[in-house]
């Protein structure tokens, strides 16, 4: 690889990443936003939004608290090894793009098994469509881009 030159496909992966972190982002203002309003919520949901609301409050509010945790720990991952793929850089992007990964799959999975289907836990086609970038950005790192990151 030319030193310099970044391959297309890091660049899309990085794309990829700013995209999903903003995601991310933005779904957490939403859970905190849950969290506040939760008394006004209560009082106007639905018969099915009061069922998945029930799930919910079963899997208590310290799991609650530590997924939001999770989930802004890997949209920050996202967003620093996306600017890591960028530059190029080893740490940023090799080490913390794998970082993510991982933690993604490993949240995925504890995810699935402890929430109730109602509130999207279990091992659903959404699930699985979530495991496919963590899945691949390991692949992807690990053979066809592990030569590409200068330092």
């Amino acid at each position: 690889m030319n030193e310099g030159k970044r391959p297309g496909g890091l660049t899309a992966l990085a794309v990829l990443n700013f995209i999903f972190s903003a995601g991310g982002l933005i779904g957490v203002m939403g859970m905190i936003t849950v969290i506040v309003l939760f008394g006004k919520l209560v009082e106007n949901m639905d018969e099915q939004a009061r069922t998945q609301f029930e799930a919910l409050q079963a899997i208590g509010l310290p799991w609650f608290i530590c997924l939001l945790a999770v989930s802004v720990l890997s949209s920050i991952l996202l967003l620093i090894s996306g600017i890591g793929y960028i530059k190029q850089k080893k740490f940023m992007g090799h080490t913390l793009g794998n970082a993510y990964a991982i933690l993604a799959i490993i949240t995925g999975i504890v995810s699935a098994v402890i929430m109730k289907p109602e509130i999207g836990g279990g091992f659903t086609i959404g699930a699985i469509i979530e495991f496919i970038y963590p899945v691949l950005t390991l692949i992807l790192l690990n053979t066809s881009f592990k030569e590409d990151f200068t330092n």
